[in-house]
This record gives structure tokens, C-alpha cells and sequence, in this order.
């Protein structure tokens, strides 16, 4: 009987140690087995007994390279007492080997299929188990064994071997091998041993690499031999790492989460050719919804045109949660695309079997789960059962997905509905910490929110004549709807005599000669009720009778249609100009809220008007922890001051390429006296306190149109800042940010010092304006 051993290249490692095969360990551990009398085998344990010690020249080491055939009646006597009669060498996986060493005596026959080259020689691993984790395996077993047969260690760590293969069909599984060394003695050649340290290297597993110098493995030896067996884990490996995905999902490895999945599932089930996807049907406002993230390289859902693929989600939720029970289709015909018309796109991707199974909880739709095969007949209802336990991990991990989706929608409010920001999100928690702490019966309104000596910084980037180009825009459609109506009435007075008709025309000319250059208040709903009331229900109606006015009345109501129709271009175009000129200002001062957070924290708070304003308040009780100074101030009132500059000439590049070309003007005030602002909860915003602060929300609001005194010309002007001040010191510093900013060319030479009229409750403003060097080039 030869041992069965792998090539020599692949097994040097395995000279670090002498081992030998004796039956020395197994006779010594027969004695200690048959001294139990009410054990039925013990008499069977001292005949095995009385057969090796009747031969002592069988005790003695017997070297790996010997023939084992003069052996084979005491190898028959141990694996008979060894593995139970029950033992099925066909399904289950063992083997008798030498200590330490890729070399096997007696294995099953699973063993010699899985370990060995035809039967002929031994492998070093199957195929898809990698050789450098085994050969560290048995490195960590021998070091554990030596620990604890020498040293007396009780190792804690476990040494269980857990393998990934892919086996020649293409399935993957888990194994798990273990070398059972109970048959073997370790002997110490020499000396003994230095002693350890306990807890440098029994508490953790520690690297066999680092082992070798502290402890030399050629200073022992091994004598008996191993019991391999090698157990399928595949359920329980994977159910452990869906475990893992379910815990460590989150927004960011969401979709990657899925994917790693489906590729776990095919191997669940242990079929061949299997494909699986999951789509989770999260709900937004009570309503199940679809993310595109899951969808486009789905079966049934990945069709491209996003009507249709909305429409089969809704035939594929309505079929889900009407029949939660999987629908199983061992061969896909056309009479089953017939019966569920979302399965439409499965024979043009050449799926042949197919298994739609609904992932429900609580008798609600969470997802569903696909398996597919491009082979007929792969797929049936038998090996669904493989799914039992990992159904619950399904619903966790789909449950989570909608977790994940809440979790970005309230981002998305908090980010663009609310005025609730990182820079002052503490102090609300904080008061609703405190409201919570406080007994519920105690409870009254949540503590008021307010931020004392705070710094306000107020800037306004408004569209030039913005009231005039929206009326040029109203009055040029109007005219052109006038006109168009105009046309079609004389139209339908030569196939339809109507006198009416004759009425309609002279009002619609009329109203054609009373619209005025600039409408006046009132003038275009005047207009639009004569449309609405008059014009269109006729019209309408005229249309539904009389197939030859149709062509007529179709051209009118296609160029009124507000979304594509003509006469409504002129607003399109203007409110398109705005929208371009508003989203271009409102990025560059997003991405400038985030840049100026790094130097302190501030509240920034912008809204829209005609063009873009913002307020920005700065100082101590905003920040939580850091130290406010004043330098913050004026540095960020150097940027409010750049910033603008920058603005100015973003704008100036845009407005040539807009339909309606709109220009800006740029204007910020200064306040140098702090003010407290409180949260208003009934509109959700912070508003000033105190009656001399409520005098800068004044001048907020009025100095927009303001005008330079005595000249009736406006302050704000295209390609210029206006800074408003009321004090000398005011006026000081922005004289100081100005130098600096022509110094560098930003803005031009010359100042423009004004007076400004007095407004209504206000009197005494000043201002400065500079104008902005549209040639300078940075990177707006």
C-alpha cells in the first residue's frame, strides 16, 4: 500500500519538520478507552490492543516513503475502530495521513475525488482553493499543536480552515477541513525549549512567519498520524457573509451590496448556469417606487425606455402583491409572456427559465428576488427550500434599502427645503435633548432658539430692469395670441356664418390697439379673461362640430400650448435667461458656503427674489467649541466683497448667451453693530430680535431700489458693487478691502462715494461703489 504524496515542488515547505507515521498515540489512547467497562466496545478495544502489542516492531516510527502493504491488516483494525460503520465513503469526505505533510494513506472515496490526480497522486489543494492560504493554515495548525503539547498553552483562538473552491461544473462551495491531531505525539529534539510568554501568543492569533524565530519548528518532531475531514459549509459561510453585507450596508456600497448578493444565492441553491437579481420597491409617500441604480440590468425591468419600464413595474408590482407566492416557470413560451405581459423582454435576452419570487413582509411587497437560466427546465420549484434561511436576510437587507432611501430624502429636505444647517444644528439638538430629558407631563413649547451678538452680512445679486423684460416678454405674446386670434376668427368666417363671429374680431382688434408699450396694472388679465371666457369655449366647440374647421382650430391650440406653443416663446425665453443667470449665481455661492465653513462656522441662509440674496451671520454662540475673533469677520467680509466681484463678471459671460440677454447688479450692506436672531418656528427661519436690530431688517428691505441723492439715479448699476454703510468705520474697512482688490486688479480703479435718499424710517445712509474689471482673469 503506497502513500499517496504531491510533487515535490509544491510541498518543500513541509521539510521544517520530521514527521513519521506510528500507531504509538492511537494503541495509548485505545487504553484509555477500554478501561471504561460499561463501554460495549471495550472488549473490541483490547483485542486491537492485544494485535499491535503482539507485534512490538509495529510500534515502531514507520517513515513517510515505506511501502505500508505488510501493514494493511493494522490499518484495516484503525479505520475500523476510527470512522463508525455508518461512514458512506461515497459522500463523505476523509482521510488518514502523516502529520504535518501532504501525504495520505487511506481516504474515501469522495477524498480521492476531490484530493488526487485521477487516483494516481495527491494534489496540493482542488482546483479554486488557493495554496498559499493552505500552506499558512498548516503552518497556524502546527504552531497551535506545539503550544499546546509542549508549552501546556490553552490556545484561545480557533483554527477552524475554511476554504472557497469552484469545482470543474462551475459551483462554488465552502469547506471546511479539519486535520484532527489527537493521534499525535510531539517530541523535542535536544534541549528543552525556552519558556513563553503566555499572553503574547496564545491570546491572538499571532503570524506563523513571526513563530519561526521564537520557536524553530526543526527542534521537534511529530509521531503518529492525522484524521482529515473535510465538511461542505456553503449554507453557513454564506448566510454568515449576507449577515455581513446586511450590517455593513449603507448608502454608499448600496447597489455593490446587492450585486455581491446575487452572486451568492446561485450558490445557495447549487445549480448550474443560475442568475439571480434583487429589486428592492422602497416607497416614498406611501407609494412603491423604482431606482434606476437596480433596475437597468434587470430581466424583466432593464428595457431602456423608462415608460415602458414604468409601466412593467407597475404590471410587476399589481402581479407581486396581488400573488406573493413565487411564480415558477420551468420553460418561458409565449403563451406564459401572454399571461404576464412584464415578462415581454425574457426571450429576446435568452432566458429560458425563469422563477419571479416576491419578497413580502408583514403582507407587504418589499422587492422581489429573479432567478434566471438560459437553459430550459433549470429552474423549478425543488431547490427554492435552499432559500429558507436566507429569505429572512432578504427582507432584512430590502428593509434597510428603504432605511437608505429615507435617510437620503431627509438629506435632500434638510439640504434644500429647510433652513436648518450644520452650523447651527447642535443648539436644536441640544434643545430637543433637554425637551426630551424633561418628564412628559412636565412638558411645554421646546426652548426658544436664539444666537446672541451675531454679525449679519446681507448681499443681493438682482436682475437689471428684470419687471421690464418680463413685461416686454407678456406684452409681445399677447400680441402675438391677439393676432393668431385675429387669424383664425376670419378663417371660420369663410366656412361658418356667424355674427358672432364679426363681435369677437372687432373686440380682439381693439384690444390689440389698447396694449400699451408697458402694460399697465391690469391690462393683461383684462386681455386673458376676453381668451378664457370668450375665445376659448367657442373655439372648443367649434372644433368638437365640423371636421373642415379642424385643421384651422388645431394650428391655434398647438401654438398656445404654454409648454411648446409659439406665442408663448417670449415668456419661455425670458423665465429660461432667468433660470440660466439664477442657477449659474446659486452653485458658485453653494460652492462658496461649503469653502468659507472651514474658517469658522456660519449660518448662510440664500433665497431667490428676481435674482439671488443671502444673509450670513457669524460669531461665538454660533460656534460650538471654537473661539470666535474678530478677524473672522473681516475675513469673510473680504470674501463677500471678492465673491461679488466674481459674480459680476460670471454673469457678464453668461448674459451673450442667453436668449433674453439679463444683466446684474451686485450690493452689499454693512452692519458692524451685532444683533441676536431667534428660530421662528411658525415660518421655519431665523428673524432679528430687539428694536434697534429690527432697524437693520429695515434697511434690508428698502435699499434695494434705492437712489443716489439728489440725481434720481439708481445706486445699483450693471458691472458695479454698491456697499451701503452708515458709519465712518463702516466706510474705513471696505476702503481697505477695496485697496487690496485693485491692487490685485480685481476691481477697477476710482471710487464713487454717495449719499443716498432717505427712505421711509431710514435717513442717513452711505454708500461706495466700485466697478468690477470684467477682463480679469481666475477661475470663476
Amino acid at each position: 500500500m503506497k502513500i499517496l504524496t504531491a510533487h515535490s515542488s509544491v510541498t518543500h515547505d513541509e521539510q521544517v519538520i520530521d514527521s513519521n507515521i506510528s500507531f504509538v498515540p492511537f494503541v495509548r489512547f485505545l487504553k484509555e478507552k477500554a478501561k471504561n467497562e460499561d463501554d460495549p466496545r471495550s472488549a473490541f478495544y483490547r483485542m486491537i490492543i492485544r494485535k499491535f502489542e503482539g507485534h512490538p516492531e509495529i510500534l515502531q516510527p514507520i517513515p513517510p516513503s515505506a511501502d505500508l502493504t505488510e501493514y494493511k491488516e493494522y490499518l484495516d483494525l484503525l479505520t475500523a475502530a476510527i470512522f463508525p460503520v455508518t461512514t458512506d465513503t461515497t459522500r463523505d469526505i476523509y482521510g488518514i495521513g502523516v502529520p504535518f505533510k501532504f501525504a495520505i494513506f487511506y481516504y474515501s472515496d469522495l477524498f480521492r475525488q476531490m484530493f488526487t490526480d485521477n487516483g494516481s497522486g495527491l494534489v496540493v489543494v482542488p482546483q479554486g482553493i488557493s495554496v498559499n492560504k493552505v500552506k499558512k493554515d498548516k503552518l497556524t495548525w502546527l504552531y497551535k499543536l506545539i503550544l499546546e503539547r509542549i508549552y501546556h498553552f490553552p490556545v484561545n483562538y480557533q483554527n477552524e480552515i475554511i476554504h472557497h473552491m469552484e469545482l470543474p461544473d462551475g459551483t462554488k462551495r465552502y469547506v471546511k477541513v479539519n486535520i484532527d491531531p489527537r493521534f499525535v505525539d510531539v517530541k523535542v529534539k535536544g534541549d528543552n525549549p525556552p519558556p513563553l510568554d503566555y499572553t503574547n501568543y496564545c491570546t491572538y492569533q499571532t503570524c506563523p512567519d513571526a513563530l519561526k524565530d521564537i520557536i524553530p519548528p526543526d527542534n521537534f518532531m511529530l509521531e503518529g498520524f492525522v484524521i482529515w475531514t473535510v465538511e461542505d459549509v456553503t449554507q453557513t459561510e454564506i448566510l454568515n457573509n449576507i449577515k455581513g453585507l446586511v450590517m455593513n450596508m449603507k448608502a454608499s456600497n448600496e447597489a455593490e451590496s446587492y450585486r455581491t448578493l446575487e452572486k451568492m444565492i446561485p450558490t445557495i441553491m447549487g445549480g448550474k448556469g443560475i442568475t439571480a437579481h434583487i429589486v428592492p420597491f422602497p416607497k416614498v409617500n406611501g407609494k412603491n417606487v423604482l431606482e434606476e441604480q437596480f433596475s437597468n440590468a434587470d430581466p424583466i425591468l432593464g428595457v431602456g425606455n423608462k415608460k415602458q419600464q414604468q409601466h412593467f413595474f407597475q404590471l410587476l408590482l399589481d402581479h407581486g402583491t396581488k400573488q406573493p407566492t413565487p411564480l415558477i416557470l420551468p420553460t418561458v413560451t409565449d403563451a406564459s409572456i401572454t399571461q404576464y405581459p412584464f415578462l415581454k423582454y425574457l426571450p429576446i435576452k435568452n432566458i429560458q427559465s425563469f422563477i419571479l419570487f416576491p419578497i413580502t413582509h408583514k403582507k407587504e411587497i418589499l422587492g422581489v428576488l429573479e432567478l434566471a437560466s438560459s437553459t430550459p427546465n433549470a429552474l423549478s420549484a425543488e431547490p427554492l427550500w435552499k432559500l429558507e434561511s436566507t429569505y429572512p436576510l432578504i427582507v432584512m437587507m430590502l428593509s434597510r434599502s428603504m432605511s437608505i432611501l429615507d435617510n437620503r430624502l431627509n438629506e435632500v429636505l434638510k439640504d434644500q427645503f429647510t433652513a436648518l444647517q450644520p452650523s447651527v444644528e447642535w443648539k436644536f439638538t441640544e434643545a430637543a435633548w433637554n425637551y426630551l430629558l424633561t418628564p412628559p407631563e412636565e412638558r411645554k413649547d421646546i426652548e426658544n432658539i436664539s444666537f446672541e451678538e451675531i454679525y449679519p452680512l446681507y448681499g443681493a445679486i438682482d436682475i437689471r430692469n428684470s419687471s421690464v423684460q418680463q413685461g416686454n416678454a407678456l406684452r409681445e405674446d399677447l400680441q402675438e395670441q391677439l393676432e393668431l386670434i385675429k387669424y383664425t376668427l376670419q378663417q371660420i368666417a369663410q366656412e361658418v356664418h356667424l355674427p358672432l363671429l364679426e363681435e369677437l374680431m372687432f373686440k380682439t382688434e381693439d384690444l390689440l390697439r389698447g396694449l400699451s408699450d408697458n402694460l399697465t396694472a391690469g391690462e393683461d388679465l383684462k386681455v386673458n379673461e376676453f381668451m378664457e371666457q370668450e375665445i376659448q369655449p367657442i373655439l372648443e366647440h367649434l372644433c368638437e362640430g365640423s371636421e373642415t374647421l379642424k385643421p384651422v382650430l388645431n394650428n391655434y391650440f398647438n401654438k398656445i400650448d404654454k409648454e411648446q406653443g409659439h406665442v408663448f416663446r417670449h415668456r419661455r425665453e425670458y423665465e429660461e435667461s432667468l433660470s440660466v443667470i439664477n442657477r449659474a449665481i446659486s452653485q458658485y455661492l453653494e460652492k462658496e458656503r461649503l469653502y468659507i465653513q472651514q474658517s469658522f462656522p456660519c449660518y448662510f441662509e440664500k433665497y431667490r427674489t428676481d435674482g439671488i440674496e443671502y444673509t450670513i451671520y457669524i460669531g461665538q454662540s454660533i460656534a460650538q467649541e471654537k473661539k470666535f475673533d474678530q478677524l473672522y469677520l473681516r475675513n469673510l467680509r473680504l470674501w463677500q466683497l471678492s465673491s461679488m466681484a466674481r459674480i459680476a463678471r460670471l454673469t457678464n459671460k453668461i448674459s451673450p448667451q442667453l436668449k433674453i440677454p439679463l444683466q446684474t447688479t451686485q450690493m452689499i450692506l454693512m452692519h458692524s453693530a451685532p444683533i441676536t436672531i431667534s428660530f421662528r418656528s411658525d415660518e421655519r427661519r431665523f428673524d432679528v430680535e430687539g428694536a434697534y436690530n429690527i432697524r437693520y431688517e429695515i434697511i434690508k428691505k428698502r435699499i434695494d431700489k434705492v437712489h443716489v441723492k439728489d440725481t434720481g439715479e439708481r445706486l445699483t448699476q450693471p458691472g458695479t458693487i454698491a456697499m451701503v454703510y452708515s458709519y465712518v468705520r463702516e466706510m474705513e474697512e471696505l476702503r481697505k478691502y477695496i485697496s487690496f482688490l485693485q491692487a490685485k486688479n480685481i476691481l477697477l480703479p476710482d471710487i464713487e462715494m454717495l449719499d443716498l435718499e432717505e427712505l421711509q424710517g431710514v435717513s442717513g445712509l452711505k454708500a461706495l461703489r466700485v466697478r468690477v474689471n470684467m477682463e480679469h482673469e481666475t477661475q470663476d
